[in-house]
């Protein structure tokens, strides 16, 4: 079916035309809710459009269309994005990325053929084959079939042209995570394999941000090793590289928080630690940075009794943006009733200064409970006074007196505790900064 005989081309459309209209009408007897059953049919609807997406490749490049250079880079990039998710059956995705194989090799050989000094067009099928081997190989590690990612990483040296910067990176990155993966199961063969894949890379081929992932890599397979100076120095190296590469501050900060959580009497370790996290929730977006966020409040638990974690987190979550907290207000106010610091508090009302709402209403419903709370407290104080004054016989009138006075006064009176002023502080501190706002909101919530 891959000639490209001007006959055999029209064979192909019409059995396109065929196995369409076969697989519609299999699939109008299945029922309409779709599970495994129909499985089957999606995968050859998807080989047929495939198969109909190569016969196009093969007209427009063997009869010299004007666009035909333009409708083989669509068709090319349709297929980088066709891909594999990890619920995929992986024995279909091997048939059609070798099916794309071939395809991409027609194209090379095509544009090699033309001696095209201008533009060198058959670079795009060497890229492409490239790619598709590299997510079939990720696709594999993260089903668990390691050895079936490593034999696909190791088909790129089988294609008879230098392999370009970006899919070689890809390719060492995706063979360390390999070997991370399967050490993970036991022996260190796996990491001594990873590091040597590293120490014989040249790294003044690559950018220095993919050198600085090297170098966090590195770190994780010295570190897993048990060589915990040269881990260090990795990660450091990585930082200083790159200071914006997020993998490299968070696989640090895993790597200092499995330390000092082992023994938190080291404290400068989570500092360390902490100091890591912040840094990666800097160059980040809210939902990938969420998973940072919680380590950062949980290592807050470990704290000292000279608030060295919380300080730390006042210094250097200065650059974190607001967004990155937004959806832990909660969490801060739980920290803000049982810390008595400024760091809780000047850090919500930053947060509050670009979500007025989601700030002031959490804290308003945690100020009115704490309230309900003492109010409580104060009521069970009295009936238990009560009870005691009840108890007590032979009293003159004027103690009587006395005794009652004191008791309605107490009744009416309820101090605001230490949270309950934390939480009123941060609402008013908002309704100066958004009084228009705060003020209809709290007419609404009245309201409501």
């Amino acid at each position: 079916m891959c000639s490209s005989e001007d006959q055999h081309l029209s064979t192909i459309e019409r059995f396109v035309e065929l196995a369409s209209t076969q697989c519609l009408r299999e699939w109008r007897r299945l029922p309409r809710i779709v599970s495994h059953v129909h499985q089957p049919l999606l995968q050859a609807a998807q080989q047929i459009m495939e198969l109909q997406e190569a016969m196009q490749i093969h007209q427009g490049l063997l009869h010299g269309r004007s666009n035909s250079l333009h409708d083989m880079k669509a068709i090319v990039k349709t297929w980088r994005n066709r891909l594999p998710v990890i619920a995929d059956d992986l024995s279909h995705w091997s048939d059609i990325f070798t099916w794309r194989q071939h395809h991409y090799t027609f194209i090379s050989n095509h544009y090699d053929s033309q001696q095209d000094q201008t533009i060198n067009h058959s670079l795009l099928g060497v890229h492409a084959s490239m790619q598709a081997i590299i997510h079939f190989g990720k696709i594999s590690r993260k089903q668990n079939l390691c050895g079936v990612c490593l034999d696909s990483l190791a088909k790129i040296y089988t294609i008879p042209t230098s392999v370009p910067m970006v899919d070689c990176f890809q390719k060492i990155r995706q063979q360390v995570k390999c070997y991370l993966q399967m050490a993970t199961m036991g022996g260190q063969n796996e990491l001594q394999e990873g590091l040597e894949v590293l120490d014989s890379t040249n790294m003044g081929y690559f950018t220095k941000e993919m050198i600085a992932e090297f170098y966090a890599l590195k770190g994780m397979l010295q570190s897993q090793l048990g060589r915990s100076d040269d881990a260090n120095k990795s990660f450091s190296a990585a930082t200083q590289l790159h200071d914006t590469l997020v993998k490299a501050w968070s696989l640090w900060g895993d790597y200092l928080e499995n330390i000092f959580i082992r023994d938190a009497r080291q404290i400068s370790i989570g500092i360390n630690a902490l100091v890591c996290f912040l840094h990666a929730c800097r160059h980040q977006n809210e939902s990938k940075s969420r998973k940072y966020i919680a380590k950062i409040l949980w290592l807050l638990t470990y704290d000292d009794d000279k608030c060295s974690l919380m300080e730390t987190v006042d210094k250097y979550a200065v650059g974190v943006p607001a967004i990155q907290w937004l959806p832990w207000v909660p969490q801060l106010l739980m920290y803000l009733v049982r810390n008595e610091g400024t760091v809780i508090l000047n850090l919500l009302s930053q947060v509050g200064r670009m979500f007025p709402q989601a700030v002031y209403c959490s804290a308003r419903t945690l100020y009115l409970t704490l309230k309900i709370e003492q109010r409580e407290r104060y009521k069970s104080g009295e009936l238990a006074a009560d009870k005691n004054q009840d108890g007590v016989e032979n009293r003159s009138s004027t103690t009587g007196n006395v005794t009652q006075q004191g008791t309605s006064e107490t009744s009416h009176t309820v101090r605001a505790t230490a949270p309950m002023w934390r939480c009123s502080k941060i609402m008013h501190m908002q309704r100066e900064i958004h009084p228009t706002v705060l003020s209809s909101l709290e007419g609404i919530v009245d309201q409501v």
